[in-house]
């Protein structure tokens, strides 16, 4: 019964799930507003930027910002909880700190040393500060 049915060598399925995952990387990377915390400032900067060079100057402001913006909010959502519970926030914060920082140097040697993979990887660290910050709204949002 199995011999009806035409063999896939898996060379060719491993090679389809590269492409899939590729396109599905590629299409995550080409959307930096998936965080609701971007900020507008940035995606009008990313639209005039003409080069590497622009990019990079659109990519670290927007970096500044959504520090900023997590430092603040986790000062808030700090300020709003018990001492255990701040407790926990405090090591989840240190947790996500760490987290950032392995994801940091896994992406280092994942993209390559030219402009295009440095700024990926930069803006990829700026989406995972924002997505975080966005995460810490949410947690103060529930306490309202």
């Amino acid at each position: 019964m199995l011999a009806q049915y035409t063999r896939i060598p898996l060379r060719a399925l491993l090679l389809a799930g590269l492409v899939a995952s590729a396109t599905a990387t590629a299409a995550t990377a080409a959307a930096p507003a998936a965080s609701k915390g971007v900020s507008a400032s940035y995606t009008s900067c990313e639209q005039r930027a003409h080069g590497a060079i622009e990019q990079a100057a659109c990519i670290s402001q927007e970096k500044t910002r959504q520090d900023q913006r997590l430092n603040r909010v986790y000062k808030q959502l700090q300020a709003r909880l018990d001492a255990p519970r701040k407790a926990k926030l405090v090591a989840a914060q240190r947790a996500w700190l760490t987290s950032r920082e392995l994801d940091g140097r896994l992406e280092a040697v994942l993209y390559d040393d030219s402009q295009p993979g440095n700024l990926q990887g930069s803006q990829t660290d700026m989406l995972r500060l924002s997505a975080r910050a966005d995460q810490l709204q949410r947690y103060l949002d529930l306490l309202d």
